[in-house]
């Protein structure tokens, strides 16, 4: 009999970057918010005076369909990552 004693993993890893004069304060809440509706903070989000980026080695919250859900325009959006 085999035994695995390496570490097994089917993750993937996301990216997103939008501007921040591309969306509403009610959507950039929603954004730093969406831990509410994933149950984990699965994604690191990054905000400087011009953007907001997020990053996530363990895509388990789709983030592209959550960011459409709360109305952002996806052509504003730079996405990297399975959606």
């Amino acid at each position: 009999m085999k035994i695995r004693t390496n570490f097994i993993t089917n993750s993937s890893s996301a990216s997103f970057v939008i501007g921040l004069h591309d969306i509403t304060a009610w959507q950039l809440k929603k954004i730093h918010d969406h831990f509410l509706v994933a149950g984990d903070e699965a994604w690191q989000l990054y905000e400087t005076s011009d953007y907001i980026r997020g990053n996530t080695y363990m895509d388990n919250f789709d983030m592209w369909n959550y960011l459409e859900s709360i109305g952002i325009n996806m052509d504003k959006v730079v996405y990297k990552g399975d959606n």
